[in-house]
């Protein structure tokens, strides 16, 4: 079997440069979508801050803000027989926290 004479390896090299700005654009485009922005929904004059004086401060909608993301918990881990989590647990029963399963 012979080898690519020098013109071919050449042409593929030069193809494959083309090409990958071009796959690299595919691939931003979809792994990173254009998100538009939604009218109306977050504006500044809803809440007047707008017009207020440059420096004072706004008053805040809410008392507080918590966020929570477990990743991949088992739930036999929170409500397995051996389970050491009954903070959680008691958390779930009287339905502060919402508990969610993925059916598998």
């Amino acid at each position: 079997m012979s080898l690519p004479s020098n013109r071919v390896r050449q042409a593929s090299f030069i193809l494959a440069n083309l090409l990958l700005p071009i796959a690299v654009l595919i691939f931003a485009t979809g792994f990173f979508p254009y998100k538009p922005v939604l009218p109306g929904l977050a504006d500044w004059d809803e809440h007047g801050t707008e017009q207020e004086e440059p420096g004072v401060e706004a008053h805040a909608p809410f008392d507080r803000v918590v966020f929570m993301v477990v990743d991949a918990l088992r739930s036999d881990f929170v409500f397995g027989e051996d389970s050491a989590m009954g903070y959680v647990q008691r958390f779930v029963r009287l339905t502060v926290v919402e508990r969610l399963e993925a059916d598998l």
